[in-house]
């Protein structure tokens, strides 16, 4: 048996860079460690954490979500989006794990400025064979400007050998 789990439940914004390439992005930051057995967050000792490390090999169900703000400010036609991925090893891109929000907006009447804000939870589950010592992390991979996240959460459980 193994599982563990990071949270932010402080519900503070953090902002999503829009940093290239997108492979390289910021990754999501928590600051709490949930119940740990064969796991462990990193970096060691107290938070914040980017990663969680698992202490044995197996099949891991892992699930990913948090709550995203776009906001649109323009008189123009705009879309804001951003999309999020699991890494493993801060290496390993595990395409089937993107998650995204997406936001488009068309100018207000009269070429007068619109705001729309979406704020949408968003999340994947996947189960994936995991290496010992295997580290997990979620980074942004593509992002536009205005986006932030807040509630982050990564679960991971071992389900197999």
């Amino acid at each position: 048996m193994a599982y563990g789990s990071l949270y932010d439940p402080s519900g503070n914004f953090v902002a999503v860079s829009t940093v290239s390439p997108p492979a390289l992005g910021q990754k999501v930051v928590f600051t709490t460690p949930g119940p740990l057995l064969g796991t462990a967050p990193l970096p060691p000792g107290p938070g914040p954490y980017t990663d969680i490390e698992v202490l044995t090999a197996g099949v891991y169900e892992i699930s990913m979500d948090l709550t995203a703000r776009l906001i649109n400010a323009s008189n123009l036609t705009f879309n804001t989006e951003v999309q999020f991925r699991l890494f493993i090893n801060d290496t390993t891109p595990i395409l089937e794990s993107t998650f995204e929000s997406f936001n488009r907006i068309t100018g207000g009447p009269g070429g007068q400025p619109s705001q729309v804000e979406n704020r949408n939870t968003i999340g994947r589950t996947i189960q994936r064979r995991l290496s010992a010592n295997d580290r997990l992390s979620i980074r942004v991979i593509t992002a536009s400007a205005n986006v932030t996240y807040r509630y982050p959460s990564l679960v991971v459980t071992k389900i197999a050998n």
